[in-house]
């Protein structure tokens, strides 16, 4: 593949993530998360469910320490994950929902140090403080997180750093199973397992997947674009583009879906940031790029 279309491809992946906001903020005003989120998983499901014939081979491989691997990634990276982001839309900007994301790596390193047990430069724990410090600022900028409105603040904040922690370990039960399972037999196996346990936490809190909404077709149609576009579609333009992009310039090429989710917040639902928010967002941003470009340098080395 071209290298410059590889690169078109994973920016592209962050636009048409960010275009779900069109959709997830407005339908949340009046249907509930956890309903919501079934109904994407169901459709995702549906969409990569080929794959369990044409990979059927691999369910010979399954032992019982996979099976918890692939919980963890469908319970949790797919289903919370989604979960806890949409729902700190309730109580937060959404577009610093979508910031807070940039945390990931974060997560998804420290978790490797603890569960997998990589190494990682001494340099790490210095960005990594720089990162969290400046996520505080994203969320709140000088205001006190405690007192009256801004509480509301903090279980926003609080929701979209636990989607980031679920997301984050994701990415290492992920390279776990990676090593034995086909990508595509992962993926397939998370949106089943996500939708298992998202359809159940629907019919134990709501009794169903029923609301008064699921009936407009303009709804089914939002939530199709939401699973398919924004959804399957962007993450297969990512894994495109990611075999020939260096990681540390795939961190760069990510920050179109931060940046372009700003921008839509901003113009179109009239949801701007403060520029402390944006400062400290910027100073975040650098802070994962170093910490990508110091996990790249160590795999080289190793």
């Amino acid at each position: 593949m071209n290298y410059s279309l590889a690169c078109v491809l994973v920016a592209l992946c962050g636009i048409l993530r960010s275009t779900d906001l069109y959709f997830r903020n407005p339908i949340i005003a009046s249907l509930p998360v956890v309903v919501l989120i079934a109904w994407e998983h169901l459709i995702n499901l549906a969409v990569v469910s080929p794959i369990f014939w044409l990979k059927r081979k691999q369910f010979r491989l399954l032992v019982s320490r996979d099976v918890f691997f692939f919980l963890m990634i469908g319970f949790g990276a797919s289903a919370m994950g989604v979960l806890c982001f949409t729902e700190a839309f309730r109580y937060i900007n959404p577009a610093l929902a979508v910031l807070m994301q940039k945390l990931q790596p974060v997560m998804t390193i420290t978790l490797g140090v603890i569960l997998l047990r990589e190494k990682v430069s001494r340099h790490f724990f210095a960005w990594a403080a720089l990162a969290i410090i400046c996520s505080y600022f994203v969320s709140f900028g000088f205001a006190d997180p405690f007192t009256g409105e801004w509480r509301k603040s903090a279980i926003g904040a609080a929701l979209a750093v636990a989607a980031a922690f679920f997301w984050g370990s994701g990415t290492v039960w992920g390279k776990l199973l990676l090593q034995k399972y086909d990508q595509s037999f992962v993926l397939a196996c998370r949106f089943l397992l996500g939708a298992v346990f998202s359809v159940t936490l629907a019919l134990v809190i709501h009794g169903g997947l029923k609301s008064d909404l699921i009936i407009s077709e303009q709804l089914y149609k939002s939530i199709f674009y939401m699973a398919v576009i924004s959804g399957v579609l962007a993450t297969s333009f990512f894994y495109a583009g990611l075999k020939w992009v260096k990681a540390s310039l795939a961190s760069v090429l990510e920050l179109f879906f931060p940046v372009s989710s700003v921008v839509i917040m901003w113009l179109s639902f009239n949801r701007p940031i403060s520029w402390v928010q944006i400062v400290a967002a910027i100073v975040m941003f650098y802070a994962v790029f170093k910490i990508n470009q110091l996990s790249g340098q160590e795999k080289q080395e190793n």
